[in-house]
């Protein structure tokens, strides 16, 4: 079960129990892709992903930013 968190939108909550080393680990769907990253356990029954399409966004704005090495 997937959907989006009511009070967090920009995640989506799940219904994977995570165990806390799993938080930034990779949520994934039944076909095996890559659908978001864990960030946080809500109690026993939920918890709470980044979609990736989101990731992608965040780490393609860092990349843009990023002063080269010297």
């Amino acid at each position: 079960l997937s959907k989006r968190a009511e009070d967090f939108e920009l995640a989506i909550q799940h219904d994977t129990v995570l165990e806390p080393w799993q938080c930034g680990g990779p949520l994934i769907n039944l076909e095996g892709k890559a659908v978001g990253i864990n960030i946080a356990r809500a109690g026993r029954v939920a918890s709470y992903a980044l979609p990736a399409s989101l990731v992608k966004r965040i780490v393609d704005d860092l990349r843009a930013k990023a002063k080269p090495r010297t």
